[in-house]
């Protein structure tokens, strides 16, 4: 009976040992931490270890080959700065393209190009240099919120590409909604910014009259899906995003208990910009992911 014991402890605090294959099943001895973006298959290394020079231990790294990697908004093990697709966990077939972008983050995931462009969980005590928001929106926590009164607030962030194939991704919580309101919104938006005249694309949440539905708001047309949910409860969560491609923009929002989508035409507008917009309530942002393909 002491040996079988013995065994048993023995086992249940067995690991492998420093330079060994890893995973979720298979853990590293004490000391040592799981390094799953290691090009030749996921590697136990030192946990003190700091093997990318970045003064970042392997412990808290989550891309050990990249500088940078202290955050991973889809605790899935890989940082964010080197995630195939960081608002989500890799899928059965997570690039059947191989253009190194994974679903649920590629908008075409048979068609080769499309690369994340633009991508903050908002951790970083400061917006990108680049990004262009007023003092109402302040990051916390992990989170960018803003407090929208009867203006439409916006956040624009510059693309680095002139495309017409655009994904505009966002997750939004909502704190409350201004008294007396007549009408709210929470979206994600593309912009056309150019000599020729300005356009949008919108995309999210809307409240009037009080009924709440997905609108899409293109620079040709105005479409809605109408909930049953609402889309303004501070107890939900929401997933909303922004499809443009050519002369059609498709819109789509994921509720807690409902899902809706719509599309419309647009005049194929190559979007420079894209952004998050508010209005009428306080919304927590979670993260903005921008996805573009030439």
């Amino acid at each position: 009976m002491r040996v079988a014991l013995a065994l048993v402890l023995t086992l249940a605090g067995c690991g492998t040992e420093l330079g060994g294959p890893c995973s979720a099943t298979l853990p590293c001895d004490d000391g040592a931490v799981c390094d799953l973006t290691d090009p030749t298959g996921p590697t136990c290394v030192a946990a003190d270890g700091d093997g990318d020079s970045d003064g970042i231990a392997n412990d808290r790294d989550f891309c050990q080959h990249l500088e940078g990697g202290a955050f991973d908004e889809d605790l899935d093990g890989y940082g964010d700065l080197c995630d195939a697709c960081p608002i989500a966990p890799p899928p059965a077939t997570p690039d059947a393209d191989g253009d190194a972008l994974d679903s649920p983050c590629d908008p075409d995931p048979t068609v080769p190009g499309d690369r994340a462009v633009v991508f903050n969980g908002f951790n970083d005590p400061a917006l990108p240099a680049s990004w262009k928001a007023s003092a109402l929106w302040r990051l916390v926590g992990g989170e960018i919120i803003v407090d929208a009164p009867t203006v439409l607030e916006t956040l624009t962030v510059p693309l680095p590409l002139v495309s017409s194939h655009v994904a505009i991704l966002a997750r939004y919580r909502i704190d409350g909604v201004a008294a007396g309101a007549s009408e709210s919104a929470a979206s994600v938006v593309g912009i056309d910014r150019r000599p020729a005249g300005t356009s949008v694309v919108s995309c999210g949440a809307s409240r009037s009259g009080g009924t709440d539905r997905l609108l899409l708001d293109t620079d040709t047309a105005n479409v809605s899906d109408d909930f049953t949910s609402s889309l303004f409860d501070p107890a939900g969560l929401y997933r909303v995003a922004a499809k443009i491609d050519n002369a059609t923009a498709a819109c789509a929002l994921i509720a807690d208990t409902e899902t809706g989508a719509t599309q419309a035409s647009t005049t194929g507008q190559a979007m420079t910009e894209a952004g998050l917009t508010a209005r009428n309530a306080t919304v927590r942002f979670s993260y903005l992911l921008v996805v573009q393909r030439p």
